[in-house]
């Protein structure tokens, strides 16, 4: 079995991989608004090869399906195991996303990718919601659902500034969420409402059968983590940023999340949006430079959004059913 640092060093080495030559530089705030629509990189540019977004789909496909089918005899192979499997299936996911991203998509090609993902998603839904890989088929659908919806969204954003008061914005808010009965725990923990909740839910692979003597498995994953990763990685790469120490920012970051809440039973659900945002944000300061007025700006924006969120938590939680 391959230790976690040669693990890490693969992800690492897939994320180090040297972006095009005529990829666009960063438009210098100093001179750009950041409300001011930047140069991007425009559709015709050559795509990377596309094995950076099928290899990680393979492992996925292997980890989901295969993990189950691992024999494990005794707690220390359980522990090395979930160690392994925590920090293979989250690399994984950050390198499936940051590949497709990597492709360039068409605006198009999103659009169509989110109609199918949507489509094959309530397929799986009704088809497979009794089989024994229905969960693990219904989580690759909804990876594929919040990828492309996260590229959608990323085409939104107008310019790189934009991608450090997002970041601190939803990582607020998740905290909150999370950690301090906002709307996510109202809606997983009322029974009438737990149901359609955990539809937005993406479960982790286990390692060891349900009757194994040693049974473990990844937390579940909600979809704005998946759609938040593709935003954020679609932005860096569309602006040429710092995509690749992200990647592994936003790897580590989650892997270790994860590995605290499966090992160490007093560590409650985490917020997965603070570590991507985290990753997005912090190896990409030197690209944040804002004028006097935009940060008054973002100061208010930020007031309106707290406001916002706090009067959504309230509204939510009055028409929730008491019982």
């Amino acid at each position: 079995m391959n230790s976690p640092n040669c693990t890490s060093t693969r992800f690492a080495t897939l994320f180090a991989v040297t972006p095009a030559p005529d990829t666009p530089p960063l438009p210098d705030p100093r001179h750009d608004s950041f409300l001011a629509a930047p140069s991007v990189v425009p559709d015709d540019v050559p795509r990377p090869d596309a094995k950076l977004w099928l290899i990680p789909l393979a492992v996925l496909l292997l980890v989901q399906f295969g993990a189950p089918f691992v024999p494990v005899p005794n707690g220390a192979v359980a522990l090395a195991g979930i160690v392994l499997l925590t920090l293979v299936f989250i690399g994984a996911v950050v390198a499936f996303s940051l590949g497709v991203a990597r492709q360039n998509p068409s605006l198009p090609v999103i659009l169509a990718g989110c109609a199918a993902s949507a489509v094959v998603y309530k397929g799986v839904d009704l088809a497979l919601a009794r089989s024994p890989f229905g969960a693990q088929a219904q989580s690759f659908t909804l990876l594929f659902l919040a990828t492309f919806f996260g590229l959608l969204v990323a085409r939104l954003i107008r310019h790189a500034n934009m991608i450090g008061p997002i970041g601190v914005m939803v990582a607020l808010i998740d905290i909150w969420g999370v950690l301090f009965g906002g709307i996510v725990s109202q809606l997983l923990a009322n029974k009438s409402t737990k149901n359609i909740a955990q539809h937005a839910m993406a479960s982790g692979p286990r390692l060891g059968g349900a009757h194994a003597k040693f049974h473990l498995a990844l937390p579940a994953i909600g979809i704005g983590d998946y759609l938040f990763l593709a935003l954020f990685l679609g932005v860096l790469v569309r602006f040429g940023m710092n995509w690749r120490a992200s990647a592994i920012w936003m790897w580590a970051g989650v892997s270790l999340a994860l590995l605290a809440i499966e090992l160490l039973p007093f560590v409650p659900a985490l917020p997965g949006l603070l570590f991507l945002g985290a990753g997005a944000v912090l190896p990409n300061l030197r690209y944040f430079q804002f004028t006097r007025e935009e940060r008054f700006a973002l100061l208010y924006a930020g007031i309106f959004v707290l406001l916002l969120t706090v009067g959504l938590y309230f509204g939510l939680t009055s028409m929730l059913p008491k019982h």
